[in-house]
């Protein structure tokens, strides 16, 4: 078990003034095992994007490739590649939203602290409902269970999260491109005081996909 992201605030950051608006606190386990960028785009496909003929730098490549990749993830909040995931809250909310995704498997188990580490199931339609067609999903309680007190995770989602490496979208496979050609030809900071056509194309590609929670 791969711990991805091991603690965030859900939902808005602190604002200008330094006031925390959302509550939900969660954090996130993820299984990659087995997962590769390289099924997402080929070290030949970036390759023929560098206009790279020679072998003598694929390394390179296929490591700023993952960190492309992982870059894409943090920024979205999207998955690029399927993955099972099991997402802790620190509360019981009496509605709460998934934060990460997409949630292309509807297949899921949430449960609630009974003692410090064990934990119950709850029934969909009998203690929640679950809105799988908005993004991002959200939970709603019917009746809202009693958690163990001095549990550190009330409670806990099993989910699989993550598009399959075969129908990452199209944009997002473009923007991992366009970060390893970034990082291929700049290998040292940059320092700028105007907004780069990567940013601005970066924002565009991304946005559409990005998850955003606000509880």
């Amino acid at each position: 078990m791969h711990r991805g992201r091991p603690h965030k605030w859900g939902g808005l950051r602190p604002s200008l003034f330094f006031v925390e608006i959302a509550t939900m606190r969660y954090s996130i386990d993820e299984t990659t095992s087995g997962l590769s960028t390289a099924d997402i785009v080929s070290t030949a496909d970036l390759k023929a994007h560098l206009r790279v003929t020679h072998s003598d730098e694929d390394t390179l490549i296929e490591s700023l490739r993952d960190v492309a990749v992982n870059y894409v993830e943090n920024m979205t909040n999207a998955r690029l590649g399927d993955r099972a995931a099991v997402i802790y809250y620190d509360a019981i909310y009496s509605a709460f939203e998934i934060p990460v995704g997409p949630m292309t498997n509807l297949t899921h188990t949430l449960e609630y602290a009974t003692g410090a580490s064990t934990y119950t199931a709850l029934t969909e339609g009998t203690h929640y409902y679950i809105d799988f067609n908005r993004t991002p999903a959200r939970v709603t309680m019917i009746s809202t269970p009693t958690a163990f007190t001095y549990a550190h995770s009330k409670m806990k989602l099993t989910c699989n999260i993550g598009y399959a490496e075969a129908d990452v979208p199209p944009a997002l496979v473009h923007a991992v491109k366009l970060l390893v050609s970034h990082m291929y030809e700049l290998r040292q900071p940059e320092i700028t005081v105007t907004s780069t056509t990567l940013k601005l194309g970066l924002e565009a590609l991304l946005n559409p996909y990005r998850i955003i929670s606000f509880r």
